[in-house]
């Protein structure tokens, strides 16, 4: 008996090794991806089933956060190819190009300033107007700027400080928004399952979610939307 469990022991250590040497194969993406391993990772945020022919409890040898990396790759292609509008991904682009836009305004600002102080100095001291600081050249400048354009700097510098409110006001509005979305994200979770359910029973077809990718499950939901679509426009003829 002690003899069959040192065999046994052996055999397992050997077996192990084994495994630790082969290629973990991991997928590449939402084609790749069975419907049935993304529902498992959302479901219980274990990321080892982005790893093929991985099974709960199974010992794998690879970067738990290299996997996580490769998951979100693959939700950014799913999205990109359903063609689904993210929310998030819009305000956060919103975001960024009001606060570009401020920036650069802001620049012009201190232009501005720049340029009334050094004339004003140039007039006190009666010194000649400078070629490089002038109203002429801020028109040139801010011609490709959606702000109200005048002569003189001193009317241009509160067009620019009006401007660069309304873009603080905008970001602010912005900030609000991403926070709202933030906030409501933790007060509701997300049910992969029960959205699974709904969208078989609005196709009104039973199906197996260990054969279809997380591509195909998207063409399901694209699927139901349009049909749904259908019958909303059947419903307003009738009207």
């Amino acid at each position: 008996m002690d003899y069959l469990n040192g065999f046994s022991c052996v055999s397992t250590h050997v077996y192990m090794k084994t495994l630790n040497k082969n290629k973990v194969r991991i997928y590449q993406d939402s084609k790749d991806l069975p419907f049935c391993n993304y529902k498992r990772i959302v479901q219980t945020g274990d990321f080892y089933f982005m790893v093929k022919g991985y099974q709960a409890g199974d010992v794998i040898k690879i970067d738990k956060n290299k996997l996580k990396e490769q998951f979100d790759k693959i939700e950014e292609d799913y999205a990109t190819s359903m063609n689904v509008k993210n929310n998030d991904v819009v305000l956060y682009g919103e975001h960024a190009t009001v606060t570009n836009e401020c920036n650069k305004y802001n620049i012009i600002l201190q232009l501005i300033e720049l340029t009334i102080r050094s004339t004003e100095i140039r007039e006190y001291h009666k010194l000649p107007k400078s070629e490089d600081l002038n109203h002429h050249k801020f028109k040139e400048l801010l011609k490709d700027f959606k702000v109200q354009k005048t002569d003189d700097l001193y009317k241009q510098r509160q067009f620019i400080q009006n401007k660069i409110e309304k873009l603080k006001n905008q970001l602010a509005k912005l900030e609000g928004q991403i926070q709202k979305e933030d906030s409501d994200k933790k007060e509701s979770e997300f049910d992969i399952e029960e959205q699974f359910v709904s969208v078989c029973l609005g196709l009104e077809i039973p199906v197996d979610d260990t054969k279809i990718s997380l591509y195909q499950y998207g063409l399901m939901v694209k699927a139901l939307i349009k049909r749904v679509e259908e019958i909303n426009k059947l419903n307003n003829h009738v009207r």
